[in-house]
């Protein structure tokens, strides 16, 4: 397997570099270390808005140059192929380029790079990478990950998601929970008589038991898939607004990643990450892994600002 890992001395970036040495990697898992000098950050070309310490920007490489080097013999030692590169440039477009340039089957890099504001569950950076990443990316809040919570709503990327735990040893041995959420069924308002009230009450308690029996018949097929890959798993349903369900979900069952497809049902093609997806990577404090459909999209970069000048600073070792 051929991992990028996106490192910038964060403890974010700390965490998913943990995270990383967790996990029980096939045979010949082959680890990419990369940094990224922002040579966009204003603060580092001395023409910041606010009033900020000069930072000289060769200490900075320096410095991240040392922190790979670290983390990669580190990788090295613990029995991974790993090398490590140091490249300048805007973050978010140069990890995406570097795992298009490696064959990355999986990006994984922290939810915060530094300089974040701490209330932000999520940076620009991780955010960018998640959507324009050619493959599936692992966003780490926590350096661990003892329970998965996988959600499915019956969709192509759903699947894919289901698939991806189902065929990769590196999260085989942790416990896994299915949900499938069924959305609330109700009435838009009040109706004034009582025999259409008494119809209209009946439709609505069919549609609701439909739906809860479509859940069901989602989350029991994702079970069985991943039971038959030999994975510990149960699987529950739950109604009401998907993101919310989902996080709420993890809270209470103490699942520390949730792994979701890029796009639901309701996902347009020409959009990036589904609504879904987003709300659950913004709001969880579980890191999450995004699977996506590799299939190109050519609207998919559509009004995505083009990468600034960038250069390889020192070669992979």
């Amino acid at each position: 397997m051929r991992v990028l890992l996106a490192i910038d001395g964060s403890p974010s970036s700390d965490a998913a570099r943990d995270l990383l040495t967790s996990l029980d990697w096939p045979e010949g898992t082959s680890v990419r270390v990369v940094g990224i000098v922002d040579v966009t950050n204003p603060a580092l070309l001395g023409y910041s808005p606010y009033v900020v310490p000069y930072v000289d920007l060769r200490d900075v490489e320096r410095s991240l140059d040392a922190t790979l080097t670290d983390v990669a013999d580190a990788l090295q030692v613990a029995g991974l192929q790993a090398d490590r590169t140091l490249l300048r440039g805007r973050p978010g477009s140069r990890i995406v380029e570097a795992a298009v340039e490696f064959g990355a089957e999986l990006i994984i890099l922290g939810s915060r790079g530094m300089g974040r504001i701490e209330s932000m569950l999520l940076g620009s950076v991780s955010a960018e990478v998640v959507d324009h990443a050619p493959c599936a990316v692992l966003v780490a809040r926590s350096d661990t990950v003892g329970r998965i919570l996988v959600a499915t709503d019956g969709s192509v990327t759903a699947g894919l998601a289901v698939d991806h735990l189902a065929s990769t040893s590196y999260l085989a041995r942790v416990p896994v929970e299915v949900i499938a959420v069924a959305p609330t069924i109700g009435q838009a308002g009040p109706i004034s008589e009582p025999e259409i009230t008494d119809q209209v009450l009946r439709i609505y308690a069919d549609e609701a038991r439909e739906a809860r029996k479509h859940a069901e018949a989602i989350a029991a097929s994702a079970a069985r898939r991943l039971a038959d890959a030999g994975r510990t798993v149960r699987w529950s349903i739950s109604v009401g607004d998907a993101a919310r369900e989902i996080i709420e979900t993890a809270s209470c069952l103490h699942c520390d990643l949730v792994v979701v497809g890029s796009r639901g049902l309701t996902g347009l093609r020409r959009i990036l990450l589904g609504s879904v997806a987003r709300n659950v990577l913004l709001h969880t404090h579980a890191s999450v892994l995004v699977v996506r459909d590799s299939t190109p999209v050519a609207s998919d970069r559509v009004g995505v600002a083009a990468p600034a000048e960038s250069t390889e600073v020192s070669a992979a070792i």
